[in-house]
Protein backbone atom coordinates (compact mmCIF):
# COMPACT_ATOMS: atom_id res chain seq x y z
CA UNK A 1 0.00 0.00 0.00
CA UNK A 2 0.98 3.62 -1.32
CA UNK A 3 -0.09 6.42 1.13
CA UNK A 4 -0.14 9.32 -1.45
CA UNK A 5 -0.46 12.66 -1.23
CA UNK A 6 -0.84 15.28 -4.42
CA UNK A 7 1.45 18.55 -4.29
CA UNK A 8 0.23 21.57 -6.05
CA UNK A 9 1.24 25.15 -4.31
CA UNK A 10 -0.14 28.24 -5.09
CA UNK A 11 1.82 31.80 -5.68
CA UNK A 12 2.64 29.26 -9.27
CA UNK A 13 5.33 27.16 -7.84
CA UNK A 14 5.24 25.18 -10.13
CA UNK A 15 5.50 22.15 -7.69
CA UNK A 16 5.32 18.94 -9.55
CA UNK A 17 8.84 19.21 -10.87
CA UNK A 18 10.51 20.49 -8.14
CA UNK A 19 8.85 17.37 -6.06
CA UNK A 20 10.23 15.32 -8.09
CA UNK A 21 13.89 16.80 -8.12
CA UNK A 22 13.53 16.81 -4.08
CA UNK A 23 12.43 13.14 -4.07
CA UNK A 24 15.81 12.31 -5.82
CA UNK A 25 17.52 14.15 -3.52
CA UNK A 26 16.25 12.58 -0.73
CA UNK A 27 16.98 8.69 -1.85
CA UNK A 28 19.91 8.85 -2.54
CA UNK A 29 21.15 10.63 0.51
CA UNK A 30 23.68 8.73 2.59
CA UNK A 31 26.18 11.54 2.56
CA UNK A 32 25.44 15.32 3.24
CA UNK A 33 27.61 17.25 0.72
CA UNK A 34 28.01 20.59 2.60
CA UNK A 35 28.48 22.51 -0.85
CA UNK A 36 24.69 21.93 -1.84
CA UNK A 37 22.61 23.46 0.78
CA UNK A 38 21.57 27.11 1.96
CA UNK A 39 23.60 30.14 0.18
CA UNK A 40 26.56 28.10 -1.26
CA UNK A 41 24.01 25.68 -3.33
CA UNK A 42 22.02 28.01 -4.35
CA UNK A 43 25.04 30.46 -5.35
CA UNK A 44 26.25 27.82 -7.39
CA UNK A 45 22.95 26.50 -9.33
CA UNK A 46 22.15 30.22 -10.26
CA UNK A 47 26.01 30.26 -11.95
CA UNK A 48 24.51 26.86 -13.21
CA UNK A 49 21.47 28.54 -14.76
CA UNK A 50 23.49 31.22 -16.86
CA UNK A 51 25.83 28.06 -18.71
CA UNK A 52 25.21 25.29 -20.74
CA UNK A 53 28.59 23.95 -20.86
CA UNK A 54 28.85 20.05 -20.11
CA UNK A 55 31.50 17.13 -20.05
CA UNK A 56 31.37 13.29 -19.41
CA UNK A 57 34.37 11.33 -18.51
CA UNK A 58 34.88 7.76 -19.38
CA UNK A 59 36.97 5.03 -17.03
CA UNK A 60 36.65 1.32 -16.58
CA UNK A 61 35.73 1.04 -13.25
CA UNK A 62 34.52 2.89 -9.56
CA UNK A 63 38.00 4.89 -8.24
CA UNK A 64 39.28 5.07 -11.71
CA UNK A 65 38.09 8.63 -12.25
CA UNK A 66 39.85 12.08 -11.62
CA UNK A 67 37.78 12.46 -8.79
CA UNK A 68 39.48 16.38 -9.12
CA UNK A 69 39.00 17.09 -11.90
CA UNK A 70 35.25 16.27 -11.84
CA UNK A 71 34.88 18.13 -8.99
CA UNK A 72 36.61 21.33 -10.58
CA UNK A 73 34.62 20.96 -13.71
CA UNK A 74 30.78 20.40 -11.72
CA UNK A 75 31.85 22.88 -8.84
CA UNK A 76 34.56 25.81 -10.50
CA UNK A 77 32.90 25.69 -14.34
CA UNK A 78 29.20 25.10 -12.86
CA UNK A 79 28.88 22.43 -15.89
CA UNK A 80 26.48 19.61 -16.24
CA UNK A 81 29.35 17.42 -15.66
CA UNK A 82 28.90 13.36 -15.69
CA UNK A 83 31.45 9.87 -14.87
CA UNK A 84 30.63 6.41 -17.20
CA UNK A 85 32.31 4.02 -15.87
CA UNK A 86 32.19 0.56 -17.53
CA UNK A 87 32.01 -1.74 -14.65
CA UNK A 88 30.25 -1.67 -11.31
CA UNK A 89 33.73 -2.97 -9.84
CA UNK A 90 32.33 -6.67 -9.32
CA UNK A 91 35.66 -7.96 -9.47
CA UNK A 92 37.86 -6.17 -7.39
CA UNK A 93 39.01 -6.22 -3.74
CA UNK A 94 36.96 -6.01 -0.92
CA UNK A 95 38.72 -4.67 2.50
CA UNK A 96 35.64 -4.17 4.78
CA UNK A 97 33.39 -7.32 3.96
CA UNK A 98 33.27 -11.42 2.43
CA UNK A 99 31.20 -9.63 -0.62
CA UNK A 100 32.74 -10.28 -3.90
CA UNK A 101 31.78 -10.22 -7.53
CA UNK A 102 27.84 -9.21 -7.86
CA UNK A 103 27.34 -8.42 -3.85
CA UNK A 104 30.56 -6.23 -4.71
CA UNK A 105 29.32 -4.57 -7.73
CA UNK A 106 26.02 -3.42 -5.48
CA UNK A 107 28.54 -2.45 -2.45
CA UNK A 108 31.00 -0.54 -5.25
CA UNK A 109 28.16 1.04 -6.97
CA UNK A 110 26.81 2.78 -3.84
CA UNK A 111 29.97 3.86 -3.29
CA UNK A 112 30.22 5.82 -6.54
CA UNK A 113 27.44 7.31 -6.24
CA UNK A 114 27.91 8.46 -2.67
CA UNK A 115 31.25 9.75 -4.42
CA UNK A 116 29.28 11.59 -6.84
CA UNK A 117 27.05 13.30 -4.55
CA UNK A 118 29.98 14.91 -2.91
CA UNK A 119 31.77 15.98 -6.00
CA UNK A 120 28.94 17.07 -7.58
CA UNK A 121 28.86 14.89 -10.86
CA UNK A 122 26.54 12.20 -11.88
CA UNK A 123 27.01 8.64 -12.60
CA UNK A 124 26.45 6.11 -15.63
CA UNK A 125 27.44 2.60 -16.14
CA UNK A 126 27.37 0.13 -19.25
CA UNK A 127 26.57 -3.42 -18.63
CA UNK A 128 30.23 -4.37 -18.35
CA UNK A 129 31.01 -7.54 -16.01
CA UNK A 130 34.39 -6.28 -13.60
CA UNK A 131 35.84 -10.33 -14.20
CA UNK A 132 38.64 -9.31 -12.19
CA UNK A 133 42.44 -8.47 -13.65
CA UNK A 134 43.59 -8.36 -16.44
CA UNK A 135 46.55 -7.89 -18.47
CA UNK A 136 45.82 -7.28 -22.10
CA UNK A 137 43.03 -5.71 -24.13
CA UNK A 138 43.10 -8.42 -25.92
CA UNK A 139 41.72 -10.50 -22.89
CA UNK A 140 39.16 -7.92 -22.20
CA UNK A 141 37.91 -8.40 -25.95
CA UNK A 142 37.97 -11.37 -25.58
CA UNK A 143 35.37 -11.35 -22.29
CA UNK A 144 33.07 -7.96 -23.90
CA UNK A 145 30.83 -8.26 -26.32
CA UNK A 146 32.41 -4.60 -28.48
CA UNK A 147 28.60 -3.83 -29.76
CA UNK A 148 27.21 -4.27 -26.73
CA UNK A 149 29.26 -1.87 -25.18
CA UNK A 150 29.99 0.30 -27.86
CA UNK A 151 26.05 0.79 -27.67
CA UNK A 152 26.26 1.06 -24.14
CA UNK A 153 28.68 4.22 -23.86
CA UNK A 154 27.01 5.77 -27.58
CA UNK A 155 23.77 5.53 -25.48
CA UNK A 156 25.40 7.01 -22.27
CA UNK A 157 26.61 9.91 -24.94
CA UNK A 158 23.37 10.53 -26.63
CA UNK A 159 21.48 10.59 -23.46
CA UNK A 160 23.68 12.52 -21.43
CA UNK A 161 24.29 15.07 -24.32
CA UNK A 162 28.13 16.49 -23.57
CA UNK A 163 29.85 18.82 -25.24
CA UNK A 164 33.33 17.37 -24.18
CA UNK A 165 34.09 14.35 -23.60
CA UNK A 166 37.09 13.02 -21.66
CA UNK A 167 38.93 9.60 -21.71
CA UNK A 168 40.26 8.72 -18.73
CA UNK A 169 42.71 5.95 -20.91
CA UNK A 170 44.54 5.98 -23.30
CA UNK A 171 43.65 2.26 -24.73
CA UNK A 172 47.61 1.29 -24.44
CA UNK A 173 49.54 -1.11 -22.79
CA UNK A 174 50.74 2.29 -21.05
CA UNK A 175 47.33 1.83 -18.92
CA UNK A 176 48.39 -1.19 -17.47
CA UNK A 177 45.52 -3.34 -16.55
CA UNK A 178 43.79 -4.83 -19.86
CA UNK A 179 40.18 -3.30 -18.80
CA UNK A 180 41.59 0.56 -18.46
CA UNK A 181 42.81 -0.31 -21.86
CA UNK A 182 39.12 -1.06 -23.24
CA UNK A 183 38.04 2.11 -21.70
CA UNK A 184 40.60 4.08 -23.78
CA UNK A 185 40.00 1.79 -26.74
CA UNK A 186 36.34 2.14 -26.79
CA UNK A 187 35.82 5.98 -25.85
CA UNK A 188 36.94 7.26 -29.20
CA UNK A 189 34.75 4.80 -30.93
CA UNK A 190 31.86 5.26 -28.87
CA UNK A 191 32.26 9.24 -29.23
CA UNK A 192 32.14 8.89 -33.53
CA UNK A 193 29.72 6.27 -33.10
CA UNK A 194 27.26 8.48 -31.39
CA UNK A 195 26.84 11.14 -34.25
CA UNK A 196 26.24 8.29 -36.50
CA UNK A 197 22.39 7.82 -36.87
CA UNK A 198 23.12 4.56 -38.54
CA UNK A 199 24.97 3.31 -35.53
CA UNK A 200 23.50 1.98 -32.24
CA UNK A 201 20.15 3.04 -34.11
CA UNK A 202 17.91 2.03 -31.11
CA UNK A 203 19.77 4.17 -28.57
CA UNK A 204 18.61 7.23 -28.58
CA UNK A 205 18.97 9.90 -31.22
CA UNK A 206 22.56 10.87 -32.65
CA UNK A 207 24.75 13.44 -30.90
CA UNK A 208 28.12 15.36 -31.88
CA UNK A 209 30.48 15.91 -28.99
CA UNK A 210 32.04 19.46 -29.80
CA UNK A 211 35.79 18.10 -28.14
CA UNK A 212 37.79 14.67 -27.25
CA UNK A 213 40.35 14.62 -24.75
CA UNK A 214 42.57 11.95 -23.36
CA UNK A 215 43.40 11.90 -19.87
CA UNK A 216 47.87 12.00 -19.38
CA UNK A 217 48.53 9.02 -18.18
CA UNK A 218 49.59 8.28 -14.88
CA UNK A 219 53.11 7.74 -15.59
CA UNK A 220 53.64 10.36 -18.49
CA UNK A 221 56.15 13.09 -17.99
CA UNK A 222 54.78 14.91 -21.51
CA UNK A 223 53.60 18.06 -21.42
CA UNK A 224 50.13 18.02 -21.94
CA UNK A 225 47.81 20.50 -23.84
CA UNK A 226 45.77 21.57 -21.43
CA UNK A 227 47.08 21.73 -17.64
CA UNK A 228 44.16 22.28 -14.88
CA UNK A 229 44.73 23.47 -11.45
CA UNK A 230 42.20 21.21 -9.35
CA UNK A 231 43.83 22.71 -6.31
CA UNK A 232 42.89 26.33 -6.98
CA UNK A 233 40.95 27.54 -3.52
CA UNK A 234 37.44 28.52 -3.88
CA UNK A 235 36.67 31.35 -1.95
CA UNK A 236 32.72 30.82 -1.54
CA UNK A 237 32.82 26.78 -0.84
CA UNK A 238 36.11 27.34 1.46
CA UNK A 239 38.16 24.76 -0.02
CA UNK A 240 39.62 23.30 -3.07
CA UNK A 241 38.32 21.00 -5.79
CA UNK A 242 41.06 18.52 -4.72
CA UNK A 243 39.99 18.78 -1.30
CA UNK A 244 36.60 18.39 -2.21
CA UNK A 245 37.62 16.06 -4.27
CA UNK A 246 39.40 13.91 -1.58
CA UNK A 247 36.11 13.67 0.60
CA UNK A 248 34.49 12.01 -2.08
CA UNK A 249 37.29 9.28 -2.77
CA UNK A 250 36.84 8.41 0.57
CA UNK A 251 33.50 6.84 0.16
CA UNK A 252 34.85 3.85 -2.02
CA UNK A 253 35.74 1.75 1.31
CA UNK A 254 36.17 -0.79 -0.21
CA UNK A 255 39.42 -0.22 -2.13
CA UNK A 256 40.98 1.59 0.93
CA UNK A 257 40.70 4.90 -0.81
CA UNK A 258 40.28 8.42 0.38
CA UNK A 259 43.42 9.93 2.53
CA UNK A 260 44.50 13.46 3.51
CA UNK A 261 42.32 16.69 1.88
CA UNK A 262 45.91 17.95 0.84
CA UNK A 263 45.81 21.77 0.09
CA UNK A 264 48.02 23.82 -2.57
CA UNK A 265 48.35 23.18 -6.10
CA UNK A 266 47.36 20.07 -7.99
CA UNK A 267 46.94 19.41 -11.76
CA UNK A 268 45.22 17.37 -14.56
CA UNK A 269 47.02 17.23 -17.39
CA UNK A 270 44.55 16.40 -20.80
CA UNK A 271 45.45 15.95 -24.21
CA UNK A 272 43.22 17.21 -27.01
CA UNK A 273 42.95 14.22 -29.88
CA UNK A 274 39.83 15.60 -31.92
CA UNK A 275 37.74 19.37 -32.10
CA UNK A 276 34.86 20.02 -34.41
CA UNK A 277 35.38 23.54 -33.25
CA UNK A 278 38.32 25.73 -34.04
CA UNK A 279 41.36 25.37 -31.92
CA UNK A 280 42.30 27.48 -29.22
CA UNK A 281 45.99 28.48 -28.29
CA UNK A 282 46.99 28.27 -25.21
CA UNK A 283 43.81 26.98 -23.85
CA UNK A 284 42.75 27.80 -20.60
CA UNK A 285 39.50 25.53 -20.59
CA UNK A 286 38.01 22.35 -21.97
CA UNK A 287 35.44 24.69 -23.37
CA UNK A 288 37.67 26.97 -24.75
CA UNK A 289 36.15 27.47 -28.58
CA UNK A 290 32.70 26.53 -27.95
CA UNK A 291 29.99 28.77 -27.11
CA UNK A 292 28.59 27.60 -23.83
CA UNK A 293 26.56 31.43 -22.84
CA UNK A 294 23.22 31.09 -22.60
CA UNK A 295 21.81 33.55 -24.70
CA UNK A 296 23.35 32.10 -27.98
CA UNK A 297 23.52 28.21 -27.02
CA UNK A 298 19.53 28.51 -26.27
CA UNK A 299 19.10 30.39 -29.79
CA UNK A 300 20.87 27.67 -31.70
CA UNK A 301 19.02 25.07 -30.16
CA UNK A 302 15.35 26.91 -31.52
CA UNK A 303 12.54 25.05 -33.87
CA UNK A 304 10.30 27.58 -34.60
CA UNK A 305 7.12 25.55 -34.93
CA UNK A 306 5.07 25.27 -34.03
CA UNK A 307 5.53 28.97 -32.41
CA UNK A 308 6.53 31.57 -34.86
CA UNK A 309 10.23 32.14 -35.04
CA UNK A 310 9.60 35.72 -33.34
CA UNK A 311 7.82 34.13 -30.73
CA UNK A 312 9.89 31.62 -29.80
CA UNK A 313 12.89 33.92 -30.27
CA UNK A 314 11.00 36.41 -27.18
CA UNK A 315 10.71 33.45 -25.38
CA UNK A 316 14.34 32.61 -25.29
CA UNK A 317 15.28 35.79 -24.56
CA UNK A 318 13.01 35.84 -21.93
CA UNK A 319 15.07 32.37 -20.19
CA UNK A 320 18.26 33.84 -20.79
CA UNK A 321 16.95 37.20 -18.89
CA UNK A 322 16.17 35.63 -15.83
CA UNK A 323 18.80 33.78 -15.61
CA UNK A 324 21.25 36.55 -15.82
CA UNK A 325 19.20 39.15 -13.35
CA UNK A 326 18.51 36.30 -10.93
CA UNK A 327 22.11 35.99 -10.61
CA UNK A 328 22.99 40.00 -10.10
CA UNK A 329 20.23 40.69 -7.72
CA UNK A 330 20.88 37.25 -5.62
CA UNK A 331 21.25 38.19 -2.29
CA UNK A 332 21.80 35.15 0.64
CA UNK A 333 20.08 36.59 3.01
CA UNK A 334 16.74 37.24 1.22
CA UNK A 335 16.99 34.95 -1.40
CA UNK A 336 13.03 34.41 -1.99
CA UNK A 337 13.19 38.04 -3.44
CA UNK A 338 14.13 36.80 -6.37
CA UNK A 339 11.17 34.07 -6.84
CA UNK A 340 9.55 36.46 -9.07
CA UNK A 341 12.47 36.41 -11.50
CA UNK A 342 13.15 32.41 -11.59
CA UNK A 343 9.26 32.08 -12.13
CA UNK A 344 9.34 34.54 -15.42
CA UNK A 345 12.22 31.99 -16.61
CA UNK A 346 10.34 29.49 -15.75
CA UNK A 347 7.16 30.67 -17.54
CA UNK A 348 8.93 31.12 -20.88
CA UNK A 349 9.81 27.85 -20.54
CA UNK A 350 6.53 25.94 -20.41
CA UNK A 351 5.85 28.42 -23.07
CA UNK A 352 7.81 26.75 -25.17
CA UNK A 353 7.19 23.40 -24.19
CA UNK A 354 3.34 23.49 -24.12
CA UNK A 355 3.87 24.01 -28.11
CA UNK A 356 6.20 20.91 -28.55
CA UNK A 357 5.79 17.05 -28.07
CA UNK A 358 9.40 17.56 -27.51
CA UNK A 359 10.80 20.72 -26.08
CA UNK A 360 14.27 19.54 -26.58
CA UNK A 361 17.56 18.59 -24.28
CA UNK A 362 18.52 21.99 -23.62
CA UNK A 363 15.59 23.31 -22.49
CA UNK A 364 14.46 20.03 -20.76
CA UNK A 365 17.93 20.74 -18.33
CA UNK A 366 17.41 24.31 -18.14
CA UNK A 367 13.66 23.37 -16.47
CA UNK A 368 15.31 21.13 -14.42
CA UNK A 369 17.95 23.93 -13.30
CA UNK A 370 15.23 26.55 -12.68
CA UNK A 371 13.16 24.26 -10.77
CA UNK A 372 15.87 23.61 -8.79
CA UNK A 373 16.90 27.17 -7.88
CA UNK A 374 13.10 27.85 -7.19
CA UNK A 375 13.26 25.28 -4.56
CA UNK A 376 16.47 26.28 -2.83
CA UNK A 377 15.34 29.74 -2.76
CA UNK A 378 11.39 28.58 -1.35
CA UNK A 379 13.58 26.64 1.05
CA UNK A 380 10.27 23.98 0.56
CA UNK A 381 11.59 20.63 1.33
CA UNK A 382 10.01 16.76 0.29
CA UNK A 383 10.76 14.15 2.69
CA UNK A 384 9.41 10.62 1.60
CA UNK A 385 9.62 7.55 3.75
CA UNK A 386 8.65 3.62 2.96
CA UNK A 387 8.72 1.62 6.30
CA UNK A 388 10.49 -0.82 4.43
CA UNK A 389 13.22 -1.23 2.36
CA UNK A 390 12.47 -4.20 0.13
CA UNK A 391 9.54 -5.43 -1.65
CA UNK A 392 7.86 -8.33 -3.74
CA UNK A 393 5.14 -8.51 -6.42
CA UNK A 394 2.11 -8.59 -4.60
CA UNK A 395 3.44 -7.55 -1.69
CA UNK A 396 2.49 -3.99 0.06
CA UNK A 397 4.68 -1.31 1.82
CA UNK A 398 3.72 1.88 3.40
CA UNK A 399 5.09 5.18 1.89
CA UNK A 400 4.23 8.02 3.89
CA UNK A 401 4.96 12.02 2.21
CA UNK A 402 5.73 15.10 3.94
CA UNK A 403 5.95 18.85 2.86
CA UNK A 404 7.94 21.33 4.83
CA UNK A 405 7.31 25.00 4.31
CA UNK A 406 8.86 27.53 6.09
CA UNK A 407 7.03 30.61 7.37
CA UNK A 408 8.43 32.87 5.50
CA UNK A 409 6.88 31.96 1.86
CA UNK A 410 3.13 32.70 1.07
CA UNK A 411 2.34 29.05 0.04
CA UNK A 412 -0.27 27.02 0.87
CA UNK A 413 0.18 22.84 0.39
CA UNK A 414 -3.10 22.10 -1.44
CA UNK A 415 -2.51 18.22 -1.53
CA UNK A 416 0.23 15.65 -2.53
CA UNK A 417 0.50 13.13 -4.78
CA UNK A 418 2.93 10.00 -5.14
CA UNK A 419 3.71 8.43 -8.49
CA UNK A 420 4.38 4.57 -8.69
CA UNK A 421 6.16 2.99 -11.24
CA UNK A 422 4.53 0.90 -14.22
CA UNK A 423 2.70 -1.63 -12.67
CA UNK A 424 2.53 -0.76 -9.48
CA UNK A 425 -1.16 -0.15 -7.64
CA UNK A 426 -1.70 2.93 -5.31
CA UNK A 427 -4.04 3.48 -2.46
CA UNK A 428 -4.59 6.54 -1.09
CA UNK A 429 -5.16 7.21 2.60
CA UNK A 430 -6.10 9.99 4.40
CA UNK A 431 -3.27 12.00 5.31
CA UNK A 432 -2.56 13.91 8.86
CA UNK A 433 -3.26 17.40 9.44
CA UNK A 434 -0.78 19.51 7.63
CA UNK A 435 1.95 22.22 9.70
CA UNK A 436 4.44 24.23 9.37
CA UNK A 437 7.78 24.32 9.68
Amino acid sequence: MLRIKKISVAMCVYLWLISFLILTHTSQAQVRPVNDYGALGLGRVLKKLNTTASVMMIGAHPDDEDSALLAYLARGENARTAYLSLTRGDGGQNIIGPELFESLGVIRTEELLQARRLDGAEQYFTRAFDYGFSKTLNEAKQKWDEKIILCDTVRAIRTFRPLVVISRFSGTPADGHGQHQYAGYISPLAVKAAADPNQCVANAPSWKVAKFYVSQGFRSTAEPTLKINTGEYDSLLGRSYSEIASEGRSQHKTQEQGGIESKGDRFSGLNLVESAVPKVEPERSIFDGIDISIDTSLLMSQKFTPLSEEEERAEYFKIAASARRALREYNPGYPTKILPVLFDGLKAIWNICSKRANCGDLIYYKKREFSEVIRLCSGIRVDALADRETAAPDETLMAVVKVFVPKTIDVKIKSIDVRPPDGWMSYAIKAPKETDQ
